[in-house]
């Protein structure tokens, strides 16, 4: 099997031993062998996640909160008839 990398600039693997990328030209960076870039890419997309899902998380008690409000306005109204 030979030894592959992916292109920083264009993101297409290539092979490692390439000094430039042949599709877009750009210079081939330091060697780091394709199992470690996929876990790097990995580690970066599940922060990514994390912190969607964080800040879903954020809007979603934001929301709830309104509408405990609503609805205390809603029961005191209703109590006062």
């Amino acid at each position: 099997m030979e030894k592959v990398t992916i292109c920083h600039s264009c993101g297409r693997t290539i092979d490692s031993t390439f000094t430039f990328c042949p599709w877009c030209g750009s210079v081939a960076e330091t060697e780091m062998l394709l199992p470690e870039q996929i876990d790097t890419v990995f580690e970066h997309v599940e922060s990514l996640q994390r912190r969607h899902d964080n800040s879903r998380i954020i809007r979603m008690e934001n929301e709830l909160c309104e509408l405990e409000k609503e609805l205390s306005v809603l029961l005191a109204g209703a109590n006062s008839i």
